[in-house]
């Protein structure tokens, strides 16, 4: 017990200075960083990434440490290195904002990220300012409920100045995209959709899109705001945006939703299936835990206000049908050749 209370205390000693390297790590990525913003280097280079993560899995090579282990714990710290680059690369705004409906968490996630940019942020909400408090802004950021999105597109058109840019961050574009198309054939507007949570703490590695609603100079003044800490800007149509949520949201959703509702009504105890789990169940069960505890109401909305639901649901139940004959058939070759496909489909990945 002595000799296990040593290496126990070792243990201890060894992960004080894996701490202590890794703060050392993060103070030089700082560094870093301020050098890559005086020279106006993009804060992420994917090729020396790349590299380091080779460098990781190469010293792992042979030794008790497996390489994927090295690998993991190599993304990990460029994860936390991005993140901190991202602090002291960002880029200044001195625009006046208003963000209307910015108590909620999207909204105050935008709030912070322009604020730390040096603008000057106005929050309206239900106990919060006022519509016209837009008058002066020289962007607003509609941040509310799908269904709210229309009549504050037709606040902001009355209230705003001509020259304000006038963008939404609303998930589903459908319930309003007619109405901000004509907007736009007049006055800066377009529609943004950060693809990331409230959790966020910066941009880095993350997708925003950004779609033209028919006016170039919101869409330049949008991607000029939020081509930031790294993030992939993708410009896309309103039409083109919500056939895409139809896949990357709302399939996304479903297919948790439906993996959760099929194990419930199996009648066998999560408790037994946890017992009984395999590295696959294991990985789904991560993704499916989060969506179980999301907001209900905003998932239901992705899924009812999107009018490119039905044929996604038209493809799920296709795929599902396709991959039941073939699991069920005595031919192997079906469920080989769907395979195939799918790896196919991936290889990229």
């Amino acid at each position: 017990m002595d000799d296990l209370q040593q290496l126990r205390k070792n243990i201890e000693a060894i992960d004080e200075r894996i701490v202590d390297l890794m703060i050392q790590r993060n103070d030089t990525a700082m560094k870093i960083g301020l050098l890559k913003k005086d020279a106006g280097i993009p804060l992420r280079n994917h090729d020396v990434e790349k590299a380091v993560i080779e460098r990781y899995r190469k010293i792992a090579k042979g030794t008790s440490l497996s390489e994927d282990a090295a690998e993991a714990v190599c993304k990990i710290l460029i994860s936390a290195s991005v993140e901190l680059q991202s602090k002291v690369t960002r880029k200044r705004c001195s625009s006046k904002m208003t963000v209307i409906g910015g108590s909620g968490k999207m909204g105050q996630w935008i709030s912070r990220y322009f604020e730390s940019m040096g603008a000057e942020v106005k929050i309206v909400d239900i106990s919060v300012g006022d519509v016209n408090d837009m008058r002066g802004a020289d962007v607003v950021v509609i941040s509310v409920p799908m269904s709210s999105v229309g009549s504050v597109l037709k606040d902001a058109d009355r209230i705003c100045r001509k020259d304000t840019l006038i963008f939404d961050i609303a998930s589903i574009k459908t319930p309003f995209s007619e109405q901000i198309k004509e907007m736009a054939k007049r006055r800066k507007v377009c529609s943004v959709h950060p693809m990331f949570g409230p959790s966020a703490s910066s941009m880095a590695g993350r997708n925003v899109l950004i779609c033209d609603c028919g006016c170039d100079e919101a869409v330049k003044e949008a991607k000029e705001l939020f081509d930031n800490d790294g993030a992939n800007i993708v410009i896309t149509s309103v039409e083109r945006h919500d056939e895409l949520m139809a896949y990357s949201m709302a399939f996304a959703h479903a297919s948790n939703i439906v993996f959760f509702t099929a194990l419930r009504l199996s009648g066998v105890s999560m408790d037994e299936l946890k017992d009984a789990a395999s590295t696959t169940f294991n990985n789904t069960l991560r993704t499916s835990v989060p969506v179980s505890k999301e907001n209900a109401s905003l998932y239901h909305a992705i899924q009812s206000m999107n009018d490119n639901s039905g044929e996604m649901w038209g493809v799920y139940e296709r795929a599902f049908r396709e991959v039941m004959r073939a699991s069920l058939s005595d031919d192997p070759d079906k469920f080989t050749e769907l395979m195939e496909l799918g790896k196919e489909y991936l290889d990229h990945l």
